[in-house]
């Protein structure tokens, strides 16, 4: 997305997130709603952002991100408080770019710790493995906190069901459910399809 001042339209950013069928008049009312905002509010959301993550480009990136999921999920009537709809979009793209920080810095502090340096890994290495961490982190992202204990006392740490469902205060074949849960969401994340 082109980096405009704020307030002025940025018709790139439409123009790139246009539907790719023929736009009902639905669609394009939507769309002119949604382009209002933007005109309107832009701005208004990247200073807010930047207060809250403390860098320009960041705050840029969760802005676009934000009208992007508004363009790919449009409000089905006019929005009375759009401040508040684009609070809360970006509140958990914002959410979601510190989890994902949080996961990578554990990461980092766990090799470090078996390593004894996390410079000796290769910085390839280091990158390969965070990517590997965040696929599994989204494939797992439609589980349930205990469904996704589960899957990872059962692949990372090898529990058997009977194990898992006493740490979990589950029965074994609750735990049985739940790992089964996880690896059919790492499969579709894989682009597996599961056997019918």
């Amino acid at each position: 997305m082109g980096h405009t001042p704020s307030g002025q339209f940025d018709s790139h950013f439409f123009a790139s997130h246009q539907m790719s069928s023929y736009p009902t008049s639905d669609h394009l009312h939507a769309m002119s709603r949604i382009e209002a905002i933007f005109i309107e509010h832009h701005g208004w959301l990247r200073t807010r952002l930047r207060r809250s993550v403390g860098d320009a480009f960041t705050a840029e990136d969760v802005a676009a991100e934000t009208f992007t999921q508004l363009l790919h999920s449009p409000p089905p009537q006019e929005v009375r408080e759009p401040r508040a709809l684009l609070t809360t979009i970006s509140r958990r793209i914002v959410y979601e770019l510190w989890r994902r920080r949080d996961l990578e810095e554990a990461c980092l502090q766990a090799l470090a710790h078996v390593s004894g340096d996390v410079q000796a890994i290769s910085p390839e290495d280091q990158l390969q493995l965070l990517q590997a961490l965040r696929a599994m982190d989204q494939a797992l992202a439609g589980l349930s906190a205990k469904e996704c204990a589960a899957f990872l006392l059962y692949k990372l740490d090898g529990l058997t069901y009977q194990a898992i469902g006493e740490q979990l205060r589950i029965t074994p074949s609750v735990a049985r459910r739940y790992v089964a849960k996880g690896l059919l969401q790492c499969y579709k994340a894989a682009g597996f399809a599961p056997l019918e």
